[in-house]
């Protein structure tokens, strides 16, 4: 008997883990920060996000996100934009500069498909 509970159980456990998987989804993100005359680490520079241009892909329900997300748009240096996404719960997917002028920060952060419009 013990050993029938045990192995039900466990098939429970599993098929949880394995339906919460199902209901995450990773959402991206980028940040340019420079400006067209700036040499990176010299002068202030400014930043700017980007949610991409099909904005169905990215369509929460909540539209609080985008207001916390736009706030990424008055912020002037590298480290505030890492340090302030940080503080969202986005992670850092890569970074890479253009020409000297311009830095791209590439975020993910994982949420519920429920949060989204289908």
């Amino acid at each position: 008997m013990k050993k029938y509970f045990f192995s039900t159980l466990m098939l429970l456990l599993v098929m949880a883990s394995v339906a919460s998987a199902q209901t995450k989804i990773d959402k991206y993100c980028q940040v340019l920060v420079g400006n067209n005359n700036y040499t990176l680490y010299l002068k202030k520079s400014s930043a700017k996000i980007s949610f991409g241009d099909r904005k169905e892909l990215f369509a929460p329900k909540d539209t609080t996100i985008f207001q916390q997300l736009k706030k990424v748009n008055s912020l002037t240096t590298e480290t505030d934009v890492l340090n302030y996404m940080s503080q969202l719960g986005w992670s850092v997917v890569n970074i890479h500069a253009i020409t000297n002028k311009w830095e791209v920060i590439y975020f993910k952060k994982e949420f519920d498909r429920s949060e989204f419009a289908q």
